[in-house]
């Protein structure tokens, strides 16, 4: 395994492997028009514009050369409550999953964050994404907010607290 900041070059293939998470991880949890409807280029454009803007540093993780996965960290577009950092995206594909990948990417970025003197940052996590919460509390974050139901799954949020 391999991670190496992102490339624009990268940037199709972030979009196309975050649409495959959606359908693994998010079909039924957010509305299938959502995920039906899911625009590629939109998604290339925006993480374009993520590795532009350099608040956030935005990672893939390859296995033979080939992404499987994705991870930010840094900077907050508005901080939340005292917090101005977090890891902000952690996206890998499902075969990849429970094979100690994530938590080395997690470690990755957390040292990332501490590179830059970062000691305390946030996690959101969608709420009704059970096995995520769980990796966080494993990961040893603590729930500090936890929004209210919407009809929209997609939008309700768990937020960790991590502090080193």
């Amino acid at each position: 395994m391999e991670i190496r900041i992102a490339s624009y070059e990268d940037c199709r293939s972030l979009a196309l492997l975050k649409r495959i998470v959606w359908e693994t991880t998010y079909r039924g949890i957010y509305p299938d028009e959502k995920i039906d409807k899911y625009d590629v280029d939109l998604n290339e454009n925006k993480f374009k514009n993520m590795i532009k803007e350099q608040s956030q540093r935005l990672f893939v993780i390859l296995s033979d050369s080939k992404i499987i996965g994705y991870i930010s960290c840094g900077k907050i577009m508005g901080a939340f409550d005292k917090h101005t950092h977090d890891i902000g995206l952690l996206y890998l594909l499902k075969e990849y999953q429970g094979k100690g990948i994530g938590r080395q990417m997690f470690e990755f970025a957390k040292k990332e964050l501490k590179n830059q003197g970062i000691t305390e940052f946030i996690v959101s996590c969608n709420k009704y994404n059970i096995p995520a919460q769980q990796f966080y509390k494993k990961m040893g974050g603590q729930i500090i907010k936890i929004d209210e139901d919407n009809e929209d799954k997609s939008i309700p949020q768990v937020k960790f607290q991590f502090i080193e």
